[in-house]
């Protein structure tokens, strides 16, 4: 699939799938045992992104010359991806045939290898008699006008 949901700062972002996941961060929402849905985004490469690559990969090594230097105390914090800032804003509002309410409850952006990607968990899973899945996109919490109907069937040990 190639869903360009959202296009932030010169980026298009990509919808790049949904799963079902037990590996859930600790919230308030969720209790041992349970599990959620993780929503997976990437970053599609452009001229944007190997731009801001450059800029952050020469920040990361003057970073690391300086603290070299003067020492790790005395250094200013290590540059952020950009994929961080780019990323981090778009989401979707999950909704479904039959009216789960769904709640982000954590996630992870980049780290090395896997810069542009981002993956987002909401909990609670969809119920076993759930069909399908609305996935709204949004930046910042606006629509972007970009949606995603996934039909669901609920794994077999859940029927």
């Amino acid at each position: 699939m190639d869903l360009v949901i959202a296009t932030h700062r010169g980026v298009d972002i990509r919808f790049e799938g949904a799963n079902l996941t037990s590996d859930l961060p600790y919230s308030r929402y969720v209790t041992d045992g349970d599990t959620g849905l993780e929503f997976h985004l990437r970053g599609v490469t452009n001229d944007e992104t190997r731009r801001l690559d450059t800029q952050f990969y020469s920040a990361l090594e003057l970073w690391s010359s300086k603290i070299k230097e003067q020492g790790a105390d005395q250094a200013d914090p290590a540059p952020q991806m950009p994929s961080n800032s780019i990323i981090e804003p778009v989401k979707a509002n999950i909704t479904d045939d039959v009216g789960t309410s769904y709640i982000c409850v954590g996630g992870r952006i980049g780290g090395t290898g896997t810069d542009w990607d981002a993956t987002w968990i909401y909990y609670p899973a969809p119920p076993p008699d759930t069909q399908q899945l609305i996935l709204e996109f949004t930046i910042s919490g606006v629509p972007t006008d970009q949606s995603c109907i996934i039909e669901w069937q609920a794994p077999a040990n859940e029927r």
